[in-house]
Formats: structure tokens, sequence, C-alpha cells
């Protein structure tokens, strides 16, 4: 099979910061098998992406590229406006974007004429196509070398009375003859969320998790915690589980002490980075972390 690489490309949430040394673009996580680029969400993080394809060389054998969207806030898809493919003529580059009905309907809306220039015009005469794929929670789908499912997470804004749950999915894709990826991303964990985490962490080679507070008294509005990640860490000592989405206002230091804490005598837990990549050893089964 051909190489697989992992690359953090965004790893923050709600929105960008500026000068972190661990990252200040939001979420975008780039999977990479053969001709294929499987993206896990769309934030300003896939501007780097799709530079490091357009600009930096990484486009050779590159045919298709899916974007999975997980919800509709803006911080998850304001990327893919400002991806280079977008703006380059003629790069042979078909681009889908999956994601449930809700979010979908948020991009469109959201650059719609007069806010912006719909992305199916933005796409004539750049991309060799581009498309929409509506997905739901329970669904399976058969993607290019890869096979992808969906699971609903737990993820709201704003405050009772007023709280408003989105449709939120989690990503479960498995690389045929490769590593298998859980994306738990925009997700505050319950007693009653824990059996979709272990289903979806207990099969993964990489799981991402949400951490964008640090403890478990913090978890609010649809989000987890470093703490947390530990935990699934600890769970699924078998499994890379890695803290992504980091709130705005966590400090680099303040996210490095929570891994120190939280990842003692926990050699599978890591946090996001911007910059990270890992290939995927093909004969130990297992990320070269």
């Amino acid at each position: 099979m051909s190489a697989v690489d992992f690359h953090v490309w965004g790893c923050r949430g709600g929105r960008n910061t500026h000068g972190s040394r661990i990252g200040d673009l939001t979420s975008c996580y780039g999977l990479r098998a053969g001709a294929d680029l499987y993206v896990f969400d769309a934030g300003r993080g896939l501007g780097a992406l799709a530079d490091a394809v357009i600009r930096g060389g990484r486009m050779v054998g590159l045919a298709q590229v899916h974007v999975l969207v997980t919800h509709a806030h803006v911080d998850h898809w304001e990327g893919l406006k400002d991806a280079a493919w977008m703006w380059a003529p003629g790069n042979g580059i078909a681009l889908t974007v999956y994601g449930p009905r809700e979010a979908l309907t948020a991009i469109q809306r959201g650059y719609a004429q007069p806010a912006f220039v719909p992305l199916e015009v933005l796409a004539q005469g750049t991309l060799a196509s581009f498309s929409y794929v509506e997905v739901a929670a329970g669904a399976t789908l058969a993607l290019p070398g890869a096979s992808l499912a969906a699971v609903a997470l737990h993820h709201y804004s704003g405050m009772s009375p007023d709280r408003r749950y989105l449709d939120t999915l989690g990503y479960d894709l498995a690389i045929a003859n490769g590593p298998r990826v859980a994306y738990l991303c925009d997700h505050e964990p319950t007693a009653a969320t824990r059996a979709v985490e272990d289903q979806l962490c207990t099969t993964a080679d990489l799981a991402l998790v949400d951490a964008n507070y640090g403890e478990l008294h913090e978890h609010a509005f649809g989000h987890g915690s470093l703490a947390y990640a530990g935990l699934v860490a600890a769970r699924h000592p078998k499994t890379w589980v890695m803290a992504t989405h980091h709130g705005p206002a966590r400090t680099d230091e303040a996210i490095e002490e929570g891994q120190r804490r939280h990842g003692a005598g926990r050699p599978n837990l890591a946090v996001a980075r911007e910059g990270f990549q890992a290939r995927w050893d093909i004969a130990a089964r297992r990320f070269d972390r």
C-alpha cells in the first residue's frame, strides 16, 4: 500500500489566536493515503494544508480531497474559501465536502452572495470537480480506499433556556489495509456518551479527542478537556489518543502542564501541535509517533 501520513494543520477551537507555539489556527487534520487526502474539519488550518499541497509540492499524485465537516459552527468550515486549490487554475483536484445537513446548509448560506461567493463558483476553472455529500449519524459510506462511519456527538452552544444543540458528527475513518482514525471533536462527554466514545476508541489506532478545557469540572458548551482525554487514554492503552481543539484562552504553558499531569504514566496521550506529522508504519501497524 502507499504511505499514509497524518498531519496537524489547525488545533485551536472557537477562534484563531496569535503567537502560540502549539497552534493558532482553527481545526484541521489531514490523512494522506495515496491519491486521496482525507481532512477532518475545515477551519483556518485548511489554508495551511492547501498551501502545502499547491505551493509546497505535496500535490504530486493527489487527485481527490475529502473534507469531513463535523458541524455548523463557522470555526469548522471558515477555511474552505482560503484553500489555495480554490484559486489555482486547472489544478485537477476533485473536492468533496461531507457533513450533516445543518452544516452543509450553514456553509452554503455563509458563502452565498452578498456575503461572499458560492464555493461552486470559486471552483469553476480551478478544481476538477466540487460537490457536497450529506452525512447522517449512523451512516456508513464507502470512500476511495477507505470506509467512513458517522456517530452523533454531544455539542451545543448558549446557556439554558437558550441552549442550542447542534447536529454534530464524530467520524470513524478506516483506511484499507491501513490505520483507523476516530475523530471526536466538539464533544462534551457524559455518562450517556461513554459507550459511543469507547466504541470508536477501542478499534482506533489514533483517536482525536476534544480538549477545549483543562479539567473535568470545566466541561461546558459541548466541549471536553485534556483531563478527559487522559482518561480516554487510560481506558484505551493500545490507542494513540491526541488531545485537540485547544480553547483560545488556553495558554501554551497551561496545555503543556496539563499534558504532564494527565499524561503521567500514559505514553499514549499526546497534545495536538500544528506542524506535527506522523507516518503509518506498515510493519508495526502503528504511527511512528
